[in-house]
């Protein structure tokens, strides 16, 4: 019986490590992905962009869907449908999702939070915010 025990003993904590060790691996291997909407011509738009790329050189594992909304139709849709998931109504672009959070326009203070939100991402499992959905 005592045998017994020590396997059970064994096999979970086997199994725990093993669980830890999986979601470690699974955080250090995920990307962290960033939806960008904007419009052509936008002068914030572009600062953004020029932001978002020195962030990717920066963090490799983001990776940046980008959609140009003031001439194209399918990405106004998907815009509307994701600010909606967060509870935002932007009144214009840029408009970007990371995580949990959304920022609508782009300054430094936003810039700042974008990249607290993207280290926040990486350190955390934050689920794609296509499929987020405000509690």
């Amino acid at each position: 019986m005592i045998k017994l025990s020590r396997f059970t003993l064994f096999m979970t904590a086997l199994l725990i490590f093993a669980f830890l060790f999986t979601n470690f691996a699974f955080a250090e291997n995920k990307s962290i992905i960033l939806y960008f909407f904007w419009g052509e011509g936008c002068p914030h738009c572009e600062k953004e962009k020029e932001f978002l790329n020195s962030l990717k050189k920066k963090y490799p594992k983001l990776q940046i869907k980008d959609y140009e909304v003031w001439h194209n139709q399918a990405p106004r849709q998907l815009l509307f449908t994701m600010s909606q998931s967060y509870g935002i109504s932007p009144s214009g672009v840029p408009v970007t999702f990371i995580g949990d959070k959304a920022f609508v326009g782009f300054n430094e203070e936003i810039a700042k939070q974008i990249e607290q939100t993207l280290k926040y991402c990486l350190k955390k499992i934050c689920e794609d915010p296509l499929f987020y959905k405000k509690h």
